[in-house]
């Protein structure tokens, strides 16, 4: 009997995995109905109740079963009436799971589907933080991102707010993280406020307003280390060269280097312009590696490019 049993149980198991690929759970044929209290998508952690109720012709059930992800259920289970079962979960913590129950109806030698129901748990959204919108050059785009905050476990929506100061048009996007916006579409002047709004059926929460100008939000383009050569003189000394492909004239930038066996960066700063391969001398210790990283940004401006590549050079030994 019992082998009869976990045969049947994975009959149904493949019923079930059947309907998932060709819509999900909530596609199949139903005799009967399952539903949760409080809901289908409530937050985690809460007690939940799922309910199935049989409505098969010619059956009496003698027993329903709960099945999670496939897995029958033994535990917590209340039969109410004739027909209806409720099973009962304290504390759930699983972000999604599949539920289905079934029934034992006299004269069938097999359990009989009654309905199944995809359940989820998460949280509500956090207040968006931290947003920030710049523009880097020659990408064509305003990228604006912030920070979501804990991760919700059930799909969440942002929707970012770009208002113009100058006209009052207000624009809307929808994304589920990120969002690149065309400059092409920013037509309301340069001067604006960004708000992200972010939702999910557990709640709704919106950041604070940011004020751009596009002016004073372009990154210049990436800087790029090239090559290293250390020079023997009497003291001798390491020459990084490095470059961009930047157009802004009043362009600040840092160096951070350190021996790979430090923890601790050593940061040079420089004002430069890009008509030429810059060099910056070092006098380093010899026989070490050491590794070197640049960024710039426009001259006064709030943002900084991301740190480059990891470049890496050893100075040669002492007399070498």
């Amino acid at each position: 009997m019992n082998q009869v049993t976990i045969q049947w149980d994975a009959v149904i198991a493949l019923y079930i995995l059947f309907s998932w690929c060709h819509g999900g759970i909530t596609n199949i044929n139903c005799s009967g109905h399952i539903w949760v209290e409080p809901a289908t998508i409530f937050k985690m952690g809460m007690n939940i109740s799922i309910y199935c109720q049989a409505a098969i012709k010619n059956c009496q059930p003698r027993k329903l079963h709960f099945y999670k992800n496939g897995i029958k259920e033994r535990f917590q289970i209340t039969r109410i009436n004739k027909t209806t079962a409720r099973l009962w979960y304290k504390n759930f913590l699983e972000p999604h799971a599949s539920m289905y129950c079934t029934a034992e109806c006299p004269k069938h030698f097999q359990e009989t589907l009654i309905c199944g129901k995809d359940i989820s748990s998460g949280y509500p959204p956090d207040i968006p933080d931290e947003v920030t919108c710049v523009i880097y050059e020659y990408s064509g785009n305003m990228t604006c991102t912030w920070n979501a905050g804990k991760l919700t476990y059930i799909d969440t929506k942002y929707v970012v707010h770009v208002k113009s100061l100058e006209t009052e048009e207000e624009q809307q996007y929808l994304t589920s993280s990120y969002i690149n916006i065309s400059t092409d579409s920013l037509q309301g002047g340069k001067k604006y406020l960004v708000w992200v709004q972010a939702a999910n059926a557990l709640g709704m929460e919106e950041s604070k307003q940011l004020q751009i100008h596009l002016d004073d939000i372009v990154i210049p383009s990436a800087a790029v280390i090239s090559r290293a050569e250390t020079i023997n003189a009497t003291v001798p000394k390491t020459i990084i060269y490095w470059d961009s492909q930047t157009t802004i004239e009043k362009v600040s930038c840092e160096m951070r280097y350190k021996a790979t066996t430090n923890q601790t960066w050593n940061v040079k700063e420089f004002d430069t312009n890009f008509t030429y391969v810059q060099q910056s001398e070092f006098y380093l210790e010899p026989n070490i590696k050491y590794v070197f990283q640049v960024r710039c940004q426009e001259t006064g401006k709030r943002y900084w490019q991301p740190w480059s590549s990891l470049f890496f050079h050893k100075t040669p030994e002492t007399g070498k």
